[in-house]
């Protein structure tokens, strides 16, 4: 009976119009109100059931964040229809039984006889791509010994990890034992607690953790460590890999389907007791976690803008972490104020490591006033007289250097000089930026595309002015000043291909590559040994948007990036460039004082009733038709604001008041912090949440409950 076998969760086949569809046990009851006919289940979809745990989750992501069930299943659950059933094969050839005869009766070619004496050499089967740089017609080689059957092909499934011996022994210093000492008791008795360990650069909180999931793993049980960023998955998994083998899989959005069925395979059958990934790893079908780790738990990247359901990854932890009754440990030089705030409450404990893992003192680092830098002619100086010397300093030296400029592309904006504005985008109300290597202006909003030429044809050639310098431009004037050195570029530009990212690491970890220069991915725990410099080349972009928290997130990614230099035992030196050097969020990163900057942000959030004092929500109403975004957002925000409860500002025109065609105007419910649900529940109540699901009278309504940016 099929029903003896469905619980809460279960996919279950039902027919839908006439197709068979996949549907989600939402609940089981023995009476039922509904009149109509009722489809019966044609059977269960064992593969696509959802654990309890991850159930519970999904259902407190859908009062929480005011979204659809359906649309935080599909949030949590991977989409792997493709046709793609297979796993990829991978080709090894190896050498047939008694085959010294046949090798002696056939005159073989060189190549041929490279590919023997490899095989016999190795005396195992090796992968056809290991003769790849050895032999530029592999393939034809590999059939005329196969023919002569010399070899013979095994096609094995392409496991995604394939090193299964790794070292067990990792000694921590005197002051990671004691943090690991305070975390796995929590661990030994199955027990919830919050723990941040707020601890400098380089002062190993990934063997921490390491350990503790040495530990875990030890009582037979399972470990989820998120990281903020893809770019971060390759050396945190061969960080891991060197530890535990192929026990550890990775999990993020640019796996094909058939890796993701693959590793969720592997997950089902237990090969897999670590999960290491990006956000959406927290809702991994892994069962029976012992631990969960958050690193770099400020970043912004764990908090989905779009689709919905609009969730934290850090909070959704919370959450299974309270379900699954185990330890969830935060990291981060530079935490976010909410944690920080929390561990002042004694919601998390607070762990201080203020010792570097090795011996290296902290970086020396010079502030350029770039306003003493204009040349003769008024132009700006992009990159300062000393940054230059010490690139040249650093090169000479060996050593490697990363600049950092968060802004992508070549020039920020295109000033035309017959209109006497910035070249604008024509669905979005911002300038276009220019990007060389297309010859064209993208729109960083709706990724739309405007051909320079076109635009050249539209104004005379010396029309238009290039304004502002982006990732592009640094490597074109670094280059040219450089030209025999190898210079690589990490922005979401470069990233497009997938696999780019591994080599452009790779490269720079094997010292191939002298310079990297990229957008704030580049301030993000990536670990180098040789880096000796850091240069940042306007620490001012996002200084003064419009945003309470832009302060904080110039001390973070300040913070950070100064700390990716000197990371071993040499002195490392950062040079920041700065026209606001006397900023208190600058002052702050660079004096490496967070007490200051955490005691005075914090009163100022107090004092302005924002967050963590408060839950906030931003309803972003937006359409193509102004007035009834307007129309719209006056009332619903009106509403609000005749209740009591909240405090409410706006409605008022967004930062950007207009992206891809739609109109977008702002309001901010502000409440008080006892009731997590107030927001939510007032809304429904009052407003109903059917006017969220879909455009109401043309116009979209967001709820973004606990946003992340203002923009």
């Amino acid at each position: 009976n099929i029903s003896d076998n469905i619980s809460i969760g279960s996919a279950v086949n039902v027919l839908f119009r006439n197709k068979l569809t996949i549907g989600y046990v939402e609940s089981i009851t023995k009476n039922v109100s509904y009149n109509g006919k009722i489809n019966n289940i044609k059977s269960i979809c064992e593969s696509e059931s959802i654990s309890s745990d991850v159930w519970k989750i999904i259902k407190w992501m859908s009062n929480y964040y005011i979204t659809p069930l359906g649309l935080c299943i599909k949030s949590a659950v991977p989409s792997l229809n493709s046709n793609d059933v297979n796993p990829q094969k991978q080709v090894f050839i190896k050498m047939n039984n008694n085959n010294q005869s046949i090798i002696k009766n056939h005159k073989l070619s060189k190549n041929q006889q490279l590919v023997v004496d490899e095989l016999i050499t190795a005396n195992q089967p090796l992968p056809i791509k290991h003769f790849k740089p050895l032999i530029s017609n592999i393939y034809s080689v590999i059939k005329r010994l196969y023919e002569l059957e010399i070899i013979s092909k095994i096609y094995i499934d392409k496991d995604y990890n394939t090193s299964s011996k790794y070292d067990s022994t990792l000694n921590l210093s005197k002051a990671q034992q004691k943090v690991y000492n305070q975390i796995e008791p929590y661990i030994n008795q199955n027990k919830y607690k919050g723990f941040l360990i707020h601890g400098i650069p380089g002062s190993g909180k990934t063997e921490i953790y390491i350990k503790l999931a040495h530990r875990v793993i030890n009582k037979g049980k399972n470990v989820i460590i998120l990281i903020p960023e893809i770019i971060l998955t390759t050396q945190m998994k061969d960080r891991f890999l060197k530890y535990f083998g192929n026990m550890v899989a990775v999990w993020h959005s640019k796996m094909t389907a058939s890796e993701k069925r693959y590793t969720l395979q592997k997950i089902k059958n237990g090969d897999y007791k670590i999960i290491i990934g990006a956000r959406s790893s927290i809702f991994s079908s892994i069962s029976n976690i012992g631990l969960i780790v958050i690193d770099e738990e400020q970043d912004s990247s764990y908090k989905q803008e779009s689709p919905k359901p609009y969730y934290n990854a850090r909070d959704v932890g919370f959450m299974r972490a309270l379900h699954a009754k185990c330890p969830i440990v935060l990291t981060s030089a530079t935490p976010s104020l909410e944690s920080y705030y929390n561990s002042i409450m004694d919601k998390l404990t607070l762990i201080e490591l203020n010792k570097t893992y090795y011996k290296s003192q902290p970086p020396l680092i010079h502030v350029v006033n770039m306003l003493d830098h204009f040349s003769d002619d008024g132009q700006q100086t992009i990159i300062s007289p000393l940054l230059l010397e010490k690139i040249k300093d650093t090169i000479s030296n060996n050593g490697q250097c990363i600049i950092l400029n968060n802004r992508r592309g070549y020039a920020t904006s295109v000033f035309s000089k017959s209109t006497n504005n910035p070249i604008s985008c024509d669905y979005c109300d911002v300038p276009m930026s220019y990007h060389k290597s297309t010859n064209s202006l993208l729109c960083h909003y709706c990724d739309s595309v405007k051909k320079k030429d076109q635009i050249l044809n539209q104004n005379q050639s010396n029309e238009i002015i290039l304004n502002g310098y982006g990732t592009e431009k640094i490597q074109e004037i670094l280059q040219k000043l450089f030209p025999d050195i190898s210079i690589a570029r990490l922005d979401s530009d470069t990233l497009r291909k997938k696999d780019t990212l591994k080599s452009i690491l790779s490269n720079f970890k094997d010292g191939k590559t002298k310079i990297l220069i990229g957008t704030q991915m580049l301030s993000k725990g990536l670990d180098f040994d040789n880096v000796q410099l850091v240069g940042v080349i306007n620490a001012d972009y996002g200084m003064f948007t419009p945003d309470f928290r832009s302060g904080e997130k110039t001390f973070q990614i300040i913070s950070q990036v100064i700390g990716r230099s000197g990371r071993r035992e040499e002195q490392g030196l950062a040079i920041i460039q700065t026209y606001n050097p006397d900023n208190p969020s600058l002052v702050n990163a660079i004096t490496s004082n967070s007490k200051t900057f955490y005691a005075s942000t914090l009163s100022e959030r107090n004092e302005l009733s924002y967050p963590p004092f408060t839950r906030l929500c931003r309803i972003t109403f937006s359409g193509p038709n102004l007035e009834k975004v307007q129309n719209i957002s006056n009332q619903v925000t009106n509403t609000f604001k005749q209740s009591n409860q909240f405090k409410v500002l706006g409605p008022s025109e967004a930062p950007i008041p207009k992206i891809r065609n739609q109109w977008r105007i702002n309001s901010l419910i502000i409440a008080n912090k006892k009731n997590p649900l107030a927001i939510q529940q007032f809304f429904d109540l009052k407003i109903g949440t059917d006017k969220i699901d879909k455009a109401y009278n043309n116009v979209s309504i967001k709820l973004d409950i606990d946003p992340m940016s203002m923009l």
